[in-house]
């Protein structure tokens, strides 16, 4: 997966130690991609975008797990047609 990532997003290991209380305002803005040595190493997010994601991880496991329970399930007439199905061979 490939994704744009603009340069003011991007911010040098040491240029978060550097000043860090300004990058972590600037994470409440949108996603920081910590670089080291020039490549990303890490991203930095605010604690919105943190919890809508953990909303987003558990809405999509609450669905899985929903469909994975409802295959277990089938309708009257789904299985009528399986045994009218297997009466005829």
């Amino acid at each position: 997966m490939s994704m744009k990532i603009e340069r003011d997003r991007l911010v040098k290991v040491s240029e978060l130690h550097t000043d860090t209380s300004k990058w972590l305002e600037a994470s409440q803005d949108g996603p920081l991609f910590i670089l080291r040595h020039g490549t990303p190493a890490a991203v930095l997010i605010g604690i919105d975008a943190f919890e809508e994601l953990l909303d987003r991880v558990r809405l999509k496991a609450d669905l899985e797990r929903r469909e994975q329970q409802s295959r277990g399930v089938i309708s009257l007439e789904e299985l009528q047609k399986r045994h009218a199905h297997s009466r005829s061979k």
